[in-house]
């Protein structure tokens, strides 16, 4: 089985005031992922810019992935359902922050009402999250009764990363503890109780890497397939085995050094990982 792995594709109505071209640049990346044709698509959030407040963006978002010719699950980032209400006071127009339930939220209107979403592919079960601070969607609980049911291997897959992605630079310190601060460690405690959990596929950095939770828990993360850096992640599934490869998308291959140029120029490997970051496999034995 093919899935691709693609996130923060940040479609943005016209006029594209924050990232402009990158109406052009999906229309580009959906020739790319038809030509792969995946039979799943995984998406980690960040579908659009301004979704959290202009639910026109979220339905842009829809029309694009429907388009792409292959059925897919996806999750929220904080630019599509605000990630705790501080966030929202700072950033009303590209964070908006929604105390209401999800089904009542502008995601959630568009994309369902679940926070929770699974996908049985046979040798893998699949488990989406979209979360917010507090977790007032009651996530982590149906998780915990998720994985204690579960009788074959599992990838989780999240908006945030639960550990860091570089050792150095802006990627030491931007993660999830500025949006859901009071989940990162109960999560990664759920996930070293239940071995089964053998990734964890996250998007939000704009970079690709590949770095252990546990001892058996890969985190892997894929660049950003709209504004850079433009990348993506194939899984070839097998009874076992998940293996990952990394491809590049049509939009820029940086992304920093827009957002901090005080710490620029940043290497390619900063934004598209490392060799054995980019391509390996997983074995999904139990007892591995």
């Amino acid at each position: 089985m093919k899935i691709l792995h693609i996130t923060d594709i940040h479609a943005e109505l016209p006029p594209e005031r924050t990232n402009p071209g990158m109406g052009l640049v999906l229309d580009r990346g959906r020739a790319i992922v038809r030509s792969e044709a995946p039979d799943y698509v995984l998406v980690t959030g960040d579908l659009t810019t301004r979704g959290s407040s202009d639910m026109d963006e979220l339905e842009l978002a829809r029309q694009w992935l429907d388009s792409l010719g292959a059925p897919y699950l996806a999750i929220a980032g904080n630019h599509d359902l605000g990630a705790n209400a501080r966030r929202g006071e700072q950033y009303p127009e590209l964070e908006r922050h929604d105390p209401r339930p999800l089904a009542d939220t502008h995601f959630g209107r568009v994309f369902g009402p679940d926070a929770l979403i699974t996908c049985d592919f046979g040798p893998l079960l699949t488990i989406g999250l979209s979360l917010r601070a507090g977790d007032p969607d009651g996530v982590l609980p149906k998780l915990i009764g998720l994985l204690d049911r579960a009788a074959k291997p599992v990838a989780l897959f999240g908006h945030y990363p639960l550990v860091s992605t570089r050792e150095t630079g802006v990627l030491s310190r931007f993660g999830a503890g500025d949006f859901i601060p009071d989940l990162v460690e109960p999560l990664v405690q759920i996930i070293r109780a239940h071995p089964m959990v053998k990734a964890y596929l996250a998007g939000h950095v704009h970079a690709v890497s590949a770095r252990p939770i546990t001892a058996g828990c890969l985190q892997l993360t894929a660049g950003g397939f709209g504004p850079g850096a433009s990348a993506y992640r194939v899984y070839d599934l097998s009874p076992g085995r998940l293996g990952y490869t990394t491809r590049l998308g049509a939009g820029p291959l940086g992304f920093w050094e827009r957002l901090v140029p005080s710490e620029g120029p940043f290497p390619v490997d900063y934004h598209l990982g490392a060799a054995a970051e980019r391509v390996g496999a997983l074995d999904l034995t139990r007892d591995a």
